[in-house]
């Protein structure tokens, strides 16, 4: 899936997953662990840097929205 971002979705998306990893209370370790991330993916994903991927991306934002769910928690969502 390819979802090429404008600099303003970045923006929201980058967001919405330090907020959402924020809320979650989940450790990056833990993350890493579930996703099979390397710690230079799970870094370079969540800071939404320059080389990091789409899917990895849409995963952990997947993830997030799953877990804080499971918490009873809201996700925050980039599209509201």
């Amino acid at each position: 899936m390819s979802m090429s971002l404008t600099p303003e979705q970045r923006h929201q998306v980058g967001k919405e997953l330090n907020d959402n990893f924020k809320l979650s209370g989940l450790t990056p370790d833990v993350i890493q662990a579930d996703l099979a991330f390397s710690h230079e993916q799970f870094e370079e994903t969540i800071k939404l840097g320059p080389t990091s991927d789409e899917a990895a991306i849409s995963r952990l934002r997947d993830y997030l929205d799953e877990k804080l769910k499971e918490q009873g928690k809201k996700p925050f969502s980039a599209s509201e």
